[in-house]
């Protein structure tokens, strides 16, 4: 039977930066005897928000596999009458944001915060960053784009699997191998080289992909900032900025800090569920 890894057509294979996805990305490098084919280039979209062992793990993948992978960032962003103007840049591990600068373009040229309705952060510096940049090398749109969501992602898969995304055709190859977390989980644990990010006894990663992303759950944010109190300061920053909050049902990041200064985990035994998205690993 032939491996769901195996793409034989033009293809842009998405790299969140996160284990399932760096999962992904080796079964379909053995799919195709170690050397990705020319018109299948692998893409990260570097936010400027993702901890620095997330661009670890990707520059680890690079060097460990010898495989290229593109790093790209929005580089400007202005508010026109219809739409954006936007550009993006090419960059690599030494180079790459990591201040969140990508991030701010957005926030200083939109009216309104991202939120959990306007998921405009996924889109303009993930999904649409990802379209210019096929584009230009000339892949035709409607190919396939490979998402790391897997067998146990039902929700998520059911809305890129198949699907139209920004010009792109989502495919899941994991969730068509019947690849379950203890499964990513087991593999990374077993190689030489893995993400430096704790994971809990689920198999999970809170810190993984933007450190305090508004579409985490509250608990998983609020043990994050009361672990670093000082990664909360860049969205405070994004809040005051806006005069809005990422979450308005939500208490604000400020509210979160200083619910951690007094020691007082309002939310941190609260199973709520992170809201799934195109970013997510």
């Amino acid at each position: 039977m032939r491996s769901p890894y195996f793409i034989d057509e033009p293809c842009l294979h998405s790299f969140s930066g996160g284990r399932t996805s760096g999962y992904s990305l080796v079964r379909t490098l053995e799919s195709h005897n170690g050397i990705m084919p020319p018109d299948q280039p692998v893409v990260f979209c570097n936010t400027g928000k993702e901890r620095n062992e997330t661009l670890d793990f990707v520059h680890a993948c690079e060097r460990e596999l010898s495989v290229d992978i593109v790093w790209l960032e929005l580089s400007s962003m202005v508010r026109l009458d219809h739409g954006y103007a936007k550009t993006y840049k090419i960059t690599d591990y030494e180079n790459a944001s990591r201040n969140g600068e990508p991030f701010q373009y957005l926030l200083d040229a939109m009216p309104a915060i991202p939120n959990v309705v306007n998921m405009a952060c996924t889109a303009y510096l993930k999904t649409r960053i990802m379209r210019m940049y096929a584009d230009d090398i000339g892949l035709e749109r409607g190919c396939l784009t490979t998402i790391g969501m897997r067998y146990d992602e039902q929700r998520r898969v059911r809305n890129a699997h198949g699907k139209k995304i920004e010009g792109f055709e989502g495919y899941c190859p994991l969730y068509l191998d019947g690849v379950t977390q203890s499964m990513v989980r087991d593999f990374w644990d077993s190689m030489p080289w893995n993400l430096e990010l704790p994971m809990l006894p689920d198999g999970s990663c809170p810190a993984g992909n933007c450190d305090l992303c508004h579409k985490k759950s509250i608990g998983k944010r609020e043990q994050l900032i009361a672990a670093n109190p000082n990664m909360a300061d860049w969205w405070i920053n994004a809040e005051n900025q806006k005069k809005q909050r990422f979450r308005p049902d939500q208490p604000s990041y400020e509210e979160m800090k200083q619910y951690a200064a007094d020691q007082m985990l309002l939310f941190g035994d609260m199973i709520d569920e992170s809201i799934p998205c195109f970013c997510g690993d």
